[in-house]
């Protein structure tokens, strides 16, 4: 009787761990979501991990790969908590922290230039034909977010209270083109510094003229002018 009930559990644990979920994504599926982390907008070295349990990781980069193993990490399951974990960090209330050295700990408590700060995470729209659209603010249970799509993106930020994390920036983004995502507007080359085109002119060029001088004479009254003279020492007489 025991043996038949281990043996009915063993089998209810290996099939909910082979069968794909109902709602994405499934094991089947590869998606990237790309991140950034912030300190009063400072941005941060991102999450280093060793292990991947789960199959939500990241390769030391700006993109979290969502590619699950098995089924506690597929669907509904597939959050914010199990990248963290992965990657040896952990986002809280009071402040974002990571065991691998990455950075110092991001308290909640040191404010942002004297003044009182939060920790908040935001989801983006990295997409959208304008630039990053902000589509969510979460301030607490940051574990419990969920990855809901291929090409997202996320700011893990210590922000002013009543202040917005700002998006991922252009580098970050641009690794996940790199990866297939589709972005419909033109990312800035952080790399590259333009200068502004000097504005043509249409008026027809025409040479150089030498410049002239012209001497103009001028009337001074002679009792005007006066000569300076030197003082005599009485050598010349």
């Amino acid at each position: 009787m025991v043996l038949v009930v281990v043996l009915g559990v063993v089998l209810v644990v290996v099939a909910r761990g082979s069968r794909d979920p109902l709602t994405s994504p499934t094991t089947a599926d590869h998606w990237h979501s790309a991140y950034a982390i912030y300190n009063c907008g400072v941005q941060m070295p991102h999450f280093q991990g060793q292990t991947d349990p789960d199959g939500i990781h990241s390769h030391g980069d700006s993109l979290i790969h969502i590619h699950p193993y098995n089924s506690s990490a597929t669907g509904e399951d597939a959050r914010l908590g199990v990248f963290l974990d992965t990657m040896n960090a952990s986002i809280e209330v009071d402040g974002i922290f990571t065991d691998n050295g990455e950075f110092a700990p991001i308290l909640a408590e040191d404010g942002c230039d004297g003044e009182p700060a939060e920790i908040k995470v935001a989801r983006w729209s990295l997409g959208a034909s304008d630039g990053p659209e902000i589509i969510e603010v979460y301030e607490d249970d940051f574990d419990d977010i969920r990855l809901l799509d291929d090409g997202e993106g996320f700011s893990f930020a210590l922000v002013p209270v009543g202040e917005d994390p700002p998006p991922p920036d252009a580098e970050v983004i641009s690794s996940l083109v790199g990866v297939g995502a589709e972005i419909d507007w033109e990312i800035p080359d952080p790399a590259v510094t333009t200068t502004p085109a000097p504005i043509p002119d249409d008026t027809e060029s025409e040479a150089p003229v030498e410049e002239v001088v012209v001497p103009v004479e001028v009337d001074v009254p002679v009792e005007e002018i006066v000569v300076p003279l030197e003082e005599s020492d009485g050598s010349d007489g």
